[in-house]
């Protein structure tokens, strides 16, 4: 077996932020996926898009296997294997040759008694999804090395001789005695039963060795104290130091490392559910896109500030449709329908469950987004020279079979040449079976034949938006009023302020 990555296959040459990671404000959620896994920067995995069929499967098969009882078990033991890069960290900061072994053997223990709990657990789960079963073979063959097994025995002894230690500490007026242990009251074992709702690391509170990054005068003192009375011991605690000065095989770290992709999601995918927003394996069938119920889920995080709910959308391709082209009045949710569909393409490409209640779509070979830019003051160019610079290397790509969203594009132009360039560049597309979605305020690319679909942002009554688009005839009139309304523009309320003035 090779190099094993609970991630499937993936390049490892770093890859630059994708164009579209802006356009679909993905870098807000991921930064909100993120949260408390640092110091892991998880960005990196997502600008990897896995290739093949086969390894986007693969990475939902691993999820999928993370029921409540095994994400329970890998999250225990991803913190675990935190903690004790914690302790190493300790270990490597503090002077004090014993106190640096004792943190460094606190580390190993904790370790070691983490991954021996997790083989049990998978051992025990039997049959399981093949990044599962891949990585307990490579647990089995980290056992079966003679060093690592050494070490393993050695550090658990090792911790086990170090519990049994006991001292006293009795005070007196101004004095603090240190003295042997004398049989009494375990106070500590107390607050830990009183406080068990309170106490999370009651084993932290029995710790025999005193000692942190900066060590007071107290502790200092006990233990200069121990290592009079136990000599043997702290001198095995030095040996296994420098025995063993790389306690974490590199395996270990890259599987800590990778498997926080996961843990962190399905961690965001628990605190959206809660909120009502609803999450779904997709399906991946040639020829069928269907969503229900999709939605952004970059803007369902800011509405959750807010205390406001996302509209979803339902939408399909029929047969041979392959573009959606919306139009529709003004913030009436165009743009959000476009990168709920980009975000949508997006996860399903990385093996992820998307932000919908169903849904069935190809498998693309790429995303790519062209949303309305703004004139460049560094480059000098104008707003239809930067947006033609941006759509040349999208052109030059040729990314055949991909999902495209196109967004206002051309508003600088006249509508003639916008509506030639727009007709251009869906039929590019379209020769290159891409699917896609081009917003528009220009009504006449919406034009329906058996490869484009009209569809609409809706509005009701008194042009009230429903951020609902659906398939309809582009009325470009009717959004035409809502804007005259908007702004006091009405032959009334012209004619009103003409006779006030």
């Amino acid at each position: 077996m090779g190099a094993f990555s609970i991630l499937g296959r993936i390049t490892e040459e770093p890859k630059p932020l994708p164009e579209f990671f802006s356009d679909l404000n993905l870098d807000q959620i991921i930064d909100e996926i993120g949260n408390g896994f640092e110091p892991y920067d998880l960005k990196e995995y997502y600008y990897r898009m896995p290739n093949e069929k086969e390894d986007v499967l693969y990475r939902q098969e691993v999820l999928r296997e993370l029921d409540p009882e095994m994400e329970e078990k890998i999250t225990a033991f991803y913190r675990a294997v935190k903690k004790a890069q914690t302790y190493e960290q300790y270990a490597q900061d503090t002077e004090d040759r014993e106190s640096s072994a004792h943190w460094h053997l606190s580390a190993a223990y904790t370790y070691y008694v983490a991954l021996d709990e997790l083989m049990v657990f998978l051992e025990n789960r039997g049959q399981m999804a093949t990044g599962w079963e891949d990585f307990y073979r490579l647990c089995i063959k980290l056992m079966e090395r003679g060093e690592h097994k050494e070490n393993h025995d050695l550090a658990l002894a090792l911790y086990r001789k170090i519990s049994d230690i006991r001292y006293t500490m009795r005070v007196e007026e101004d004095h603090i005695l240190i003295l042997s242990h004398i049989e009494e009251e375990d106070y500590v074992g107390d607050l830990c039963r009183r406080f068990s709702h309170i106490i999370e690391t009651p084993d932290q509170l029995y710790n025999i060795l005193p000692g942190s990054q900066q060590s007071t005068d107290l502790e200092k003192r006990i233990l200069r104290y121990l290592k009079k009375k136990h000599p043997p011991i702290f001198k095995e605690m030095v040996d296994f130091q420098e025995r063993c000065p790389n306690i974490f095989p590199e395996s270990i770290l890259t599987f800590h490392r990778e498997v926080s992709f996961y843990l962190s999601f399905l961690k965001f995918h628990h605190q959206m559910e809660r909120h009502k927003y609803a999450f779904c394996y997709p399906q991946f069938v040639e020829n069928d896109f269907r969503v229900e119920g999709g939605y952004d889920l970059a803007l369902a995080l800011n509405n959750l500030q807010e205390g406001k709910r996302t509209v979803s959308n339902d939408y399909h391709y029929k047969e041979r449709e392959r573009f959606f082209v919306v139009t529709g009045p003004n913030q009436g949710g165009k743009t959000t329908f476009g990168r709920a569909a980009g975000q949508l393409v997006y996860f399903a490409q990385m093996g992820l469950p998307v932000p919908a209640d169903q849904a069935v779509l190809p498998l693309f070979n790429g995303l790519m987004t062209h949303f309305s830019v703004e004139e460049s003051t560094q480059s000098g160019r104008g707003k239809l020279k930067e947006e033609l610079v941006r759509l040349s290397g999208m052109l030059e790509e040729r990314k055949k079979h991909s999902f495209v969203i196109i967004n206002e594009l051309f508003t600088s132009a006249a509508t003639y040449d916008a509506l030639h360039m727009g007709r251009e560049i869906l039929r590019y597309f379209l020769d290159d079976d891409c699917y896609g979605i081009y917003v528009t305020h220009i009504d006449k690319l919406a034009e329906e034949n058996e490869y484009v679909v009209s569809m609409t942002a809706s509005i009701e009554g008194q042009n009230v938006r429903t951020y609902k688009v659906e398939r309809n005839k582009a009325e470009g009139k009717g959004y035409v009023e809502s804007i005259v309304e908007k702004y006091g523009l009405t032959y009334d309320e012209i004619i009103r302020r003409l006779s006030h003035a």
